[in-house]
């Protein structure tokens, strides 16, 4: 031993010596695998009174290195906790001291802090010692944590009102509380050191049981809670719910398991009752086709239903912490009278559907009908949501199928009895436009401009007499509007209206491309047309990925003058137009070729700044 303290010493004075010889980046290297190891080295000249130490040595004691890494003793000992420096001083001068030896000590660094060191040290000559310092602070407090946890441990177990009991990994009882005994009636010394086939309170049917989920625990690692039966010393049987948790050992492997007994022969009884009550009712709700959201008090969401995500597109957790009038149901209404309806609610005034409009993360709107319950205790709310949109349009369709139904048999029959005369008018209006004067041509020349407009209404009602029959293609959205936008160009540029295009990189889509064409030759058309008398501003027009997958939007977006929002909600009926001279047919007949495509068609509009037309297409038909 005092040969390998003597080769300390001489490795320690090599160790310095190596490290200021070495070059700067090599030099930090060998310091930093010092610092990783912990250990700062250094040695003592009793004779000069000189303390040389490595850079981690008064790394470790708080300092800086000191010129040529030398501090005296009397500095190093102000650093020692003042009831440590006796310690240390009866080691002073004992120069032939030939054994190794360890001190403890504290120190008290420059910053306040206090830190455990433990130095080891030997003399290597009579004036001469050597020694690492390792900072044991860490290791010192989870020694101390670890004695306290242990104390705790059972002092814990020993006062808890449960019955616990310790098994050891071999199935050994190693430690029952005072609830155990006193419940079952054993004392802790017919219990302590038995097997689990020796204990005498488990009975013979559920050893198995008992060592079935304790080999679960091992190969889970994870808790097992089950009920059980267990014999009392008297003979009497108790229904128990079992809780077995592993207890890992210091090496990482389960070393013995915590098992908690708790009579629940009633509660038992009681429990499976409510159970299956909680379950029927989890399973209606949870399966119910109607969204269904609990919430508290203050309006946020507790928990909602697969329902609820389908048919708004908002999970639970996007939506918890959001302010109620953020939610998709809220319907624009404001933070007051939110605050209003939900006291009405939680005073007992439930509602019974009432219809109002969402929306659909996306965008979408939906129509819903809405029932609102209290929970009895007053601490929260119900809310279903029945999705009514499907109803509402299936309605709307109906109710547009019979319109057109009666437009195409009226179209059919008041074809025939206006498109004969209309072009005998028109070819005998021509014949007589030569043989009139200037007054009189004007005056034809209404007469030609309004017989064209009632040929065009007309023709735009025999269009919607005649089945229409849908052969979808993949096309390139960017080449259709591309031609759509070339057609009108020339319209444009006569209005000083510059076309901008937004084209995102989209797959190319299933349609019906002469009919699609002729929709975004009605919505560029209107655009230019909505553009102000004196003309000059920009028409945007944007192809974008939509939110939802596998689908593509639409804009075009105009800086116009806008419409009104009570006219927006208007602009697909039938004869209904916002142009002096517009047939009202155009965009219905736009809004019903986007439909058969299986997509939707959205107007927003803001007065004074203009209007954005987007239009919602599915890549592939039949996903709608």
């Amino acid at each position: 031993m005092a040969l390998a303290w003597v080769m300390l010493g001489f490795l320690s004075i090599i160790v310095f010596v190596i490290i200021g010889g070495l070059p700067k980046r090599n030099r930090r290297l060998m310091l930093a695998s010092q610092r990783m190891a912990g250990i700062g080295n250094w040695s003592y000249n009793l004779e000069r009174n000189q303390l040389f130490g490595t850079e981690l040595f008064f790394c470790l004691i708080g300092v800086p290195v000191p010129p040529r890494a030398r501090m005296k003793l009397e500095s190093f000992l102000e650093l020692v906790h003042p009831e440590d420096r006796p310690l240390i001083e009866q080691h002073h001068g004992v120069a032939d001291r030939k054994d190794s030896f360890t001190i403890g000590f504290r120190i008290i660094r420059p910053d306040g802090k206090t830190r455990w060191m433990q130095a080891q040290m030997q003399s290597t000559s009579p004036q001469r010692y050597v020694g690492i310092l390792q900072d044991r602070t860490e290791k010192r407090n989870l020694e101390t944590e670890a004695r306290l946890a242990h104390h705790h441990l059972y002092s814990f177990i020993d006062n808890h009102m449960d019955p616990i009991v310790i098994w050891r990994a071999d199935g050994t009882v190693l430690r029952v509380n005072r609830a155990f005994t006193d419940l079952l009636g054993y004392s802790s010394e017919e219990i302590e050191g038995n097997g689990i086939g020796d204990t005498p309170f488990i009975p013979d049917e559920y050893r198995e049981q008992m060592n079935r989920y304790c080999l679960q625990t091992i190969a889970n690692k994870t808790a097992a809670t089950f009920e059980t039966e267990r014999l009392k010393k008297d003979g009497g049987t108790l229904q128990i719910l079992l809780s077995i948790t592993p207890l890992v050992g210091a090496d990482g492997r389960m070393d013995s398991w915590i098992a908690i007994l708790r009579d629940c022969t009633e509660q038992l009884a009681a429990t499976r009752q409510l159970k299956e009550a909680q379950g029927e009712l989890e399973s209606f709700i949870e399966h119910n086709i109607d969204a269904i959201a609990f919430f508290n008090r203050d309006g946020t969401i507790r928990k909602m239903n697969a329902a609820f995500e389908r048919i708004f597109g908002w999970t639970l957790e996007e939506l918890k912490g959001t302010p109620l009038v953020d939610y998709p149901f809220a319907n624009g209404r404001s933070q007051d009278e939110i605050n209003v309806r939900l006291r009405e609610i939680m005073s007992g005034k439930g509602t019974q559907n009432s219809e109002l409009q969402g929306r659909h993360k996306d965008g979408t709107p939906l129509s819903v009908m809405i029932s609102t319950t209290p929970f009895p205790d007053r601490n929260g709310f119900a809310v279903m949501f029945k999705d009514v949109s499907e109803l509402k349009e299936t309605r709307d369709m109906l109710g547009r199928s019979e319109m057109l139904s009666v437009l195409g048999q009226l179209a059919a029959g008041v074809a025939h009895e206006i498109k004969n005369p209309l072009t005998s008018l028109k070819g005998f209006a021509r014949l007589l436009e030569p043989t009139l004067q200037n007054k009189e041509q004007r005056y034809i020349g209404i007469m030609k401009e309004e017989l064209d407009r009632i040929e065009l209404i007309v023709n735009e009602m025999l269009v919607l007499s005649k089945p229409q029959v849908m052969e979808f293609e993949e096309r390139d959205m960017s080449e259709l509007l591309n031609y759509v936008i070339e057609l009108l160009g020339t319209q444009a540029i006569m209005k000083s209206i510059e076309i901008l295009k937004g084209f995102e990189e989209v797959p190319p889509i299933a349609c019906e491309e002469r009919q699609l064409k002729q929709v975004f030759v009605n919505l560029l058309k209107n655009a230019i047309e909505a553009m102000p008398g004196n003309g000059r501003g920009n028409i945007h027009v944007s192809i974008k990925h939509a939110p939802r997958p596998d689908y593509i939007r639409i804009l075009v977006s105009d800086q116009g003058q806008g419409i009104a929002p009570e006219r927006l909600a208007r602009l697909t009926e039938p004869f209904y137009t916002t142009k002096e001279k517009g047939t009202g047919l155009g965009l219905m007949m736009t809004a019903s070729i986007v439909e058969r495509h299986g997509g939707t068609i959205q107007f927003e509009s803001e007065l004074g700044v203009g209007t954005t037309v987007t239009v919602t297409l599915p890549v592939k038909q039949g996903m709608s």
